[in-house]
Order: structure tokens, then C-alpha cells, then sequence
């Protein structure tokens, strides 16, 4: 069935344009009465369109359409899961070892897609797929993770890095920045049910959010301060290690902003800024994106006003701010690379503050 790889590219192509945010894997194969159509996707009306031509084609010839269409039928009611672990890698592969591809901070809600072994396939809630090994999670079904999501057992709660202690006094986890809790009274309730007290760090309620971390951009450029020094991990999304979108995506989560998880996906968002001949067009809060040769967007900054940018970077080791208009050589770079920059807080301050 060599002939119709070609169709089936081109309906791949107009369907999962982004195969970071949609599954179209599908094959076609002689059968002793017709043609059988297998594999898996999250685009059923891709599959019609390729079942009308493979029809049109083939007149008289019997179809059988044995593709699976995500999320798997086959998992019954576990079509979510919360994230049980301080923190869940996802990966590009479900296999180890794979390139990580990203992470999921505990209480995070995520949507199961199929099932390989002990591997899940999940799209988490900013669309990017991916694969999480069973461990991490907690399986169910989609109203008691939404259930959860919302505190309906106490009051929903994030952590700003808090430490959590058992009856005795010892480390039960240390759930990072972002992750989601229930309080229930005096005590917090994990996803898979422990449960333990405060003994360090800080969490607010879900309801206090947009009070304790406003959308403005002094706001954000503060938040984005309290990320200073964590390294650089490819994949990354916590304070012990993170990389340049995953800074961008969890602060701004934060302040209500959701962003998608790689920096040529937020490249997309908000609004175009003229950011003049020396950055002073740029406000604290602004995202400031930079590519190699005119290649993809492979960078994304936070903006502290002007030609200051915070950012996770490999050549600083981690977190660290910059000026764009310095004359370090890795300075000096930013700003050849710098392609344009997105502003997505509705402040605008008169002047930018460093």
C-alpha cells in the first residue's frame, strides 16, 4: 500500500498539523477480503477523510476500519489522572530510557489517552501529549479529578514550595511551586490520600490567586524573580530545574495567564510590541523570544522592562538576568537572536522599571 503513504501524509499535515498537540498514526494493509485501515488518533474526522478516499479508490472493495480513536475506548472510566509525585517527567517515548519532554507538578489533572504496559499517553492541560509512566499517577475518571481539581473535599490550595510532615514529624513531600493540594481543617490532602501538615515554605488558596499574583506586570516580573538561580533542565518546569518555557509557562500560570509549552507555541500569544532600537518599548511582563538564523522560535524571555530579561538558559546554567544592551558576549548574542516580543498583561506602565 506504498501508493497511498502520500495521502496519508497530506491528511496528517492538515489535521495534526503539530504532532506535539495531536496522533495520527495509521497504516494500510491488504486484507484477504479488502483493505484494512489500523492504528490510532485523536482526529476521527481524519480517519473519514481518509476512509472516502481510500473508497473512492477502491469501488466495491470492502474498508475495514480498525483505527482507535483517542481517548482509548478500551480504558473504560480511567480517562484522567492526577499527577501523585511531587513531580512526573513526561516523555517523548513510553520507554526508558527517552527524552524527557516535559513535567507535571502533583495535583495537576491530566487526560489519558491509551495505555502501553505500565505507560500512559496523557495531554496535559495546555493540549502538549506525551507519555508518563503509571507510577506517577493516579488514575480515574474525569468528574473525580475535576472534582479534586476544585477542592471539593476542603478548599483548593497551591504550594509556593511547601514541606509537608507526617504525624511524626517526618518529610511526606515537597510539593513545588504550582503544584495543587486540598486543605482539609488543619491538615493537606495529597492526590493519592496521604495526608500531612505545613512545616516550611507556603501555599495560598485557588480562590486568593489573582489578589496574591495579580496580571501586571511589576507583579509577574517579582515572580519571575523568585526563579532566580534555579538550573537549567531541558524538559523542566519546577524551581529544582527548568528551562526557558517551562520559566515563562509557570509564572505566568500563576498570574491567569495559560500559555502552551514551548516557546515557538507562546510565540503565538498575545500581542505583537514594537519594541524599539533600544528595548524601551518593552514592559515588565512582556515575553521576548529569540531564534537561531532566522530558523524556528527556540527561546522565550520574561521581560523586567527594557532591554532586562530573566530566563532560563544553558549558557547562564539556570535562571539569571540579562541585559540585552550589556556587553558580555553571551549578551551580545541575545541580542542578535532576538527576533520579537509578545505582550500579554493588559498594564502597560509609562516607563520601563528595572
Amino acid at each position: 500500500m506504498r501508493q497511498y503513504r502520500k495521502i496519508i501524509e497530506q491528511i496528517r499535515q492538515r489535521h495534526v498539523p503539530d504532532i506535539r498537540a495531536g496522533v495520527f498514526d495509521v497504516e494500510l494493509a491488504a486484507a484477504p477480503d479488502g483493505i484494512r485501515i489500523s492504528g490510532v488518533t485523536t482526529q476521527p474526522e481524519a480517519i473519514d477523510e481518509l476512509i472516502a478516499v481510500v473508497t473512492l479508490k477502491n469501488v466495491g472493495v470492502r474498508i475495514d476500519d480498525d483505527v482507535i480513536r483517542l481517548p482509548d475506548p478500551r480504558l473504560g472510566k480511567g480517562h484522567a489522572a492526577l499527577v501523585r509525585t511531587a513531580v512526573a517527567p513526561i516523555y517523548e517515548e513510553p520507554r526508558l530510557p527517552a527524552p524527557q519532554i516535559s513535567q507535571a507538578v502533583m495535583g495537576v489533572r491530566m487526560e489519558v489517552l491509551s495505555r502501553t504496559g505500565n505507560w500512559l499517553r496523557i495531554r496535559g492541560e495546555d493540549g502538549y501529549l506525551g507519555w508518563v509512566q503509571q507510577g506517577y499517577v493516579i488514575v480515574g475518571d474525569r468528574e473525580w479529578a475535576t472534582s479534586w481539581e476544585r477542592g471539593a473535599s476542603g478548599e483548593a490550595v497551591v504550594s509556593l514550595g511547601a514541606e509537608l510532615v507526617d504525624a511524626d514529624g517526618r518529610t511526606l513531600s515537597r510539593p513545588p511551586w504550582g503544584a495543587r493540594l486540598v486543605r482539609r481543617g488543619g491538615a493537606y490532602l495529597l492526590p493519592d490520600g496521604r495526608t500531612g501538615s505545613l512545616a516550611n515554605g507556603e501555599v495560598v488558596d485557588v480562590d486568593r490567586l489573582t489578589d496574591r499574583f495579580p496580571a501586571r506586570g511589576e507583579s509577574v516580573a517579582r515572580s519571575a524573580r523568585r526563579w532566580h538561580g534555579a538550573p537549567y533542565l531541558w524538559g523542566g518546569v519546577t524551581q529544582s530545574g527548568v528551562d526557558c518555557s517551562g520559566l515563562s509557562q509557570a509564572v505566568l500560570w500563576m498570574h491567569g495567564v495559560a500559555l502552551p509549552r514551548d516557546s515557538d507555541l507562546q510565540a503565538h500569544v498575545g500581542q505583537l510590541v514594537e519594541h524599539g532600537a533600544d528595548f524601551d518599548g518593552l514592559a515588565a511582563g512582556d515575553l521576548a523570544f529569540f531564534a537561531e538564523d532566522g530558523a524556528r522560535i527556540n527561546h522565550v524571555a520574561i521581560c523586567l522592562g527594557g532591554s532586562h530579561i530573566i530566563h532560563s538558559a544553558l549558557s547562564n546554567g539556570g535562571v539569571e538576568v540579562n541585559d540585552m544592551l550589556g556587553e558580555t558576549e553571551f549578551e551580545h548574542r541575545l541580542r542578535a537572536l532576538f527576533t520579537h516580543a509578545r505582550r500579554l498583561l493588559p498594564d502597560v506602565p509609562t516607563s520601563p522599571a528595572v
